[in-house]
């Protein structure tokens, strides 16, 4: 039955995308067949479940490059192609032409793929390396099926930087009493060196990223103060320009093994298709900060009873439960949420109220491995609320990440001149 319900919703899914691919410069699956998308520098042993951890960020020189994996569940081959697209710094398409920043002809074909090997679910594994590009910036991969750029199956960001210009900076709990305990402030400083700014305050575009999250950004940063003499900028506010919403830890559960309960699932069922539940989980809002590691919101691919991942990992129907009393306005959702999803609100991770369960509950097809979540609430005017079931902690071990673009004047598009990762650690 429950086959039969996937694959009248994938039949409704295909005729909703046919109607509208329009390209949207984020990261966006736009066919449901398509699972499990990944890019990600390899660093490291290319067999290691945690490789793809690492964001789509890579140094324009730097001698890795960028691989993209995804798995597609009609299980029949397909001819897919790459495309890369060059963005500003705002993630619209620039003005420049390909031969400006791609080194060879931007039609990749992925001829590199696997066949699912002893899954419930079968697919097709696709594989590719990403050449290099010519020019720091935002960049655009877009994959299609067939002769058609215009059947688009999915768009994913990654993004090439240089290091011409530094920054430094800390990451502390809010100056500010009213959010010492829930948010977190980053202060930083950017040495420009020897790197040419006609006036410095004005012409280097700031973006700082929480967890490697593009719905998680604070954005147009102006330097509280110039050194000119020392060629630096301070960042440094009192009105909560530079604050970000601490958030908590990230619940997890571990898929890895059917044979197995592994951490937080509670139940497994055998059958066609391999179902899981995970413990029902209870609002965490008001409850003390509890510290332990995570992925900061990400997951990995992982098969305990396999040898290669990224073909033996099987798809299964993971359900999601929490206890919780239904919410008064009806026009307010939960969903169940992660970068599993991409950090996007839609049907496939909404969740319904369930008076036997006393909650709300979903189930997810996912591919086997660990991964991080937490639940959110999309209300009527569509604010999003992380906060309501989480709670905001001041204490949260986090990840930042700044991002320094610069126009110069005889440029036709901006570069990424500047880029560096700082770790709130309460312990250090």
């Amino acid at each position: 039955m429950r086959k039969i319900l996937y694959y009248c919703l994938f039949l409704l899914s295909q005729s909703t995308f046919a109607q509208d691919k329009t390209l949207r410069f984020e990261d966006y699956i736009y066919e449901q067949n398509i699972k499990t998308v990944l890019l990600y520098p390899l660093v490291g042993d290319a067999g290691d479940a945690s490789r793809t951890l690492n964001p789509p960020v890579i140094a324009l020189n730097d001698s890795k490059n960028l691989w993209l994996e995804f798995d597609d569940l009609n299980a029949n081959f397909e001819q897919y192609h790459v495309r890369i697209l060059h963005c500003t710094y705002d993630w619209k398409q620039s003005v420049l032409s390909e031969i400006e920043y791609m080194p060879e002809y931007n039609d990749l074909v992925l001829n590199n793929y696997q066949v699912s090997r002893g899954t419930k679910i079968p697919y097709y594994h696709y594989k590719i390396e990403i050449p290099k590009v010519l020019l720091s910036g935002n960049y655009l991969l877009v994959a299609w099926k067939g002769r058609r750029k215009d059947d688009i199956i999915f768009s994913k960001r990654f993004i090439v930087y240089e290091s011409q210009v530094g920054a430094f900076g800390t990451i502390r709990q809010a100056q500010a009493p009213s959010k010492y305990k829930t948010h977190q402030q980053i202060d930083f400083e950017v040495n420009y060196g020897n790197y040419r700014l006609m006036s410095p305050r004005d012409e280097l575009k700031i973006i700082v990223r929480q967890n490697f999250r593009w719905n998680r950004t604070v954005r147009n940063l102006k330097a509280f103060s110039v050194n000119e003499s020392a060629s630096k900028l301070e960042y440094r506010f009192f009105n909560d320009e530079n604050v970000f919403p601490a958030g908590n830890e990230f619940r997890f559960f571990d898929s890895r093994s059917t044979n197995y309960k592994g951490q937080f699932i509670t139940q497994i069922k055998r059958g066609k298709e391999d179902e899981m539940w995970i413990y029902p989980q209870n609002n965490r809002s008001e409850t003390a900060y509890i510290e332990s590691n995570d992925f900061d919101g990400s997951y990995v691919i992982d098969n305990r009873e396999g040898n290669e991942a990224s073909v033996d990992a099987d798809y299964i129907y993971v359900t999601f439960g929490l206890k919780t009393h239904e919410l008064e306005n009806n026009n307010d959702k939960v969903y169940v949420n992660g970068s599993f999803n991409d950090w996007r609100l839609d049907k496939n991770n909404l969740m319904n109220y369930d008076n036997n369960f006393g909650g709300y509950a979903t189930s997810i097809l996912l591919k086997q491995g660990v991964y991080n979540y937490d639940f959110v609430i999309q209300k009527a005017d569509n604010s999003i609320d992380e906060s309501y079931f989480e709670g905001n902690f001041g204490e949260t071990q986090n990840i930042y990440e700044i991002f320094i673009y610069h126009k110069p004047v005889t440029a036709r598009a901006e570069k990424l001149v500047g880029y560096n990762t700082i770790e709130f650690n309460k312990r250090r």
